[in-house]
């Protein structure tokens, strides 16, 4: 009888888990990332997660900062409902040379795979790149505009936004 009793908690629980997992809430995934900055979006060849750079790093640092844990916490629950490949972008604005801050993107795109890891994403999905201040999504000539020049971007290539985010 206890050998039932369990088999049957068991199998509860697991068909608990999956039903949750397969009611994701588009809506709902979209509210819990601005809440803590995140945009995911469909880009070509897979989908992005935009991080939030000055929620991530210190100016001219590239540590993830220790107050940067919702984000990234947020981002691994993204990430970990795919098994395709991962790649962490960083970028920076045109301030200081291009190899300084190729060198800067590089580090921080390391440090925020270091830290998907930590947070459970499988080590052999991520590769990491820098891209420096090359693709900006805003002209450099402001502060407003370098500020947004600063970002991570995580693109999971071949997924699709139903199997991040839930179905619309």
């Amino acid at each position: 009888m206890k050998n039932i009793l369990s088999t049957t908690a068991c199998a509860i629980s697991v068909l608990l888990v999956t039903g949750c997992a397969a009611q994701l809430n588009r809506d709902t995934e979209t509210s819990l990332n601005k809440a803590v900055g995140i945009e995911v979006a469909p880009v070509a060849g897979g989908v992005a997660v935009k991080l939030p750079e000055t929620a991530l790093f210190d100016f001219n640092k590239s540590d993830v900062r220790g107050d940067a844990a919702t984000v990234v916490d947020r981002s691994a629950v993204l990430l970990k409902r795919s098994k395709k490949p991962i790649v962490v972008e960083g970028y920076t604005d045109n301030v200081g040379t291009l190899e300084y801050n190729q060198q800067l993107s590089e580090a921080r795109a390391t440090a925020v795979g270091y830290a998907l890891v930590a947070r459970g994403v499988a080590m052999d999905r991520i590769r990491t790149k820098g891209n420096a201040y090359n693709n900006p999504v805003a002209a450099n000539d402001t502060p407003e505009g370098r500020a947004l020049n600063r970002r991570t971007e995580i693109v999971v290539r071949g997924e699709t936004m139903d199997t991040l985010m839930g179905k619309k």
